[in-house]
């Protein structure tokens, strides 16, 4: 018979608890209730760090944290000073974080002797060499600043150690990996849902009309709303391929996608359209759901050619402002020009993530000024060093995802292309959130080849 500490450990490692977790996210960001749900939160994973012995019940709190922050109380610089800054804000995120890193310390001690195997080869690897190089980043220029070395150590922090902890303490069976796969429907939910609260308490639409500078969620404004909706969307059309009553999540892809069109972020909508076509392409052809997709595909495509003819007005009209803004509206164009001239002057190790001529519009400085593409930034910020570690690493990544490729590693593989082609025009891939996500999709797919390889070789003994 099972004893109560059996029945909440199972808890811990069912998909019930990122459930709770993502009803605590949505309403602590939606109510302005964030510290209590926040406290509620950690101590649940405090407890939970006593009783699990896989460490992958925190997936969900890790990855959905920062969601918590509200735009009750962060919609504008001064508002999220003032908030944050109490004695009670401070107090509840010491207690909080304390409970995080202390219970992590005590899951570890309870499980030493259940490690697994350390990857050290591998995106392990790839990932060290890239995050020494931004540790180098402005080495040499004059204008050298120790801000460039402590921005530089988050990525180590986050990449590195994140992935050591989930690669020493996840037990990697099948269910572990679409376990994962819940976890980023999960996160992809949270934000949708707060979007459409964002809209229903009509702090976006005024007078009929969508104001895009009011979707704001608190941790992020449009264009990483969006973004982070498309680089998290392919997890369910993963689902939608694979699994039971996969129309459910092809149905919440498309809800998803719905999402990306209510953050009015010009660039997610176009990269997002691009990573839904590739997501659906990919079902109608493999997976156990085919022949249900194929069919929902076409009435998608009927609906779709409805709406263009009862839209085409509005849809010329959205098509236009493409065409006479294009994505300049921001500057972009000027910072582009402005990464390539720091790299000309400082092409071995760049000009520093702090030594970009660019006077930020924020006088709260969490991040440095970037430069709004990756290739740009890391070519201005780290040099000829930097672009060629990265370069490695982006060889890795493709070579790890179409190496034996499956359904898992295929739309992981598009979550990652979706982030990184949004990175062209936007700043993803160098803020600590989403990197939790790159980081954790690296994991596992690296982890689904060597569970492939194993397989063969349990074949190749037979």
């Amino acid at each position: 018979m099972k004893t109560a500490l059996d029945r909440l450990r199972e808890f811990y490692n069912s998909k019930w608890y990122p459930l709770i977790v993502l009803v605590l996210v949505v309403l602590g960001n939606s109510l302005g209730y964030e510290f209590a749900c926040f406290l509620i939160m950690t101590a649940s994973f405090f407890l939970g760090c006593f009783v699990a012995y896989d460490f992958r019940f925190a997936l969900s709190p890790f990855t959905c944290t920062v969601f918590l922050v509200s735009p009750l109380h962060a919609n504008d610089v001064t508002t999220f000073r003032e908030y944050y800054m109490q004695s009670f804000a401070v107090a509840a995120m010491v207690i909080g974080f304390g409970l995080i890193f202390v219970g992590t310390v005590i899951f570890a001690i309870r499980n030493r002797r259940r490690v697994n195997t350390f990857p050290w080869k591998g995106f392990f690897l790839s990932l060290s060499i890239w995050c020494l190089t931004l540790c180098l980043n402005g080495a040499f220029n004059s204008m050298y600043t120790w801000q460039n070395l402590l921005y530089a150590v988050t990525f180590p922090l986050v990449l590195l150690i994140l992935f050591s902890l989930f690669a020493l303490f996840v037990r990697f069976d099948e269910s572990a990996f679409d376990y994962f796969m819940y976890c980023m429907v999960i996160a992809c939910t949270v934000i949708c849902l707060e979007l459409i609260a964002r809209y229903l308490s009509g702090a976006v639409i005024e007078n009929g009309i969508m104001i895009k500078e009011n979707v704001v969620l608190g941790w992020a404004v449009w264009t990483t709303i969006g973004g982070m909706i498309g680089f998290l969307m392919p997890a369910s059309f993963y689902f939608a391929a694979t699994h039971r009553h996969g129309w459910m999540f092809y149905l919440l892809g498309l809800i998803q996608f719905f999402c990306i069109v209510l953050s009015q972020s010009r660039g997610a909508m176009l990269f997002g359209a691009v990573t839904l076509l590739l997501s659906i392409v990919v079902l109608c052809f493999f997976g156990r759901n085919k022949r249900v997709n194929r069919y929902l595909t076409l009435g998608l495509i009927v609906i779709g050619i409805i709406g263009v003819i009862l839209l085409r007005e509005k849809l010329l009209g959205l098509l236009q402002s493409f065409l006479d803004k294009g994505f300049d509206d921001n500057g972009r164009y000027e910072l582009w020009n402005t990464g390539i001239q720091k790299f000309l002057s400082h092409p071995i190790f760049g000009s520093g993530f702090y030594d970009n001529g660019i006077v930020s519009p924020w006088d709260i400085q969490i991040y440095p000024f970037f430069y709004h593409n990756t290739l740009i930034q890391l070519l201005a910020s780290t040099g000829a060093v930097g672009i060629l570690a990265y370069l490695w690493h982006r060889f890795c990544t493709v070579r790890a995802v179409v190496c034996k490729p499956n359904l898992y590693k295929t739309y992981l593989g598009i979550c990652i292309l979706s982030c990184l082609m949004f990175c062209m025009l936007d700043v993803l891939l160098f803020i600590t959130y989403p990197l939790i996500f790159y980081t954790l999709m690296l994991l596992f797919i690296e982890k689904k080849n060597e569970q492939e390889r194993m397989e063969q070789l349990y074949l190749e003994l037979q």
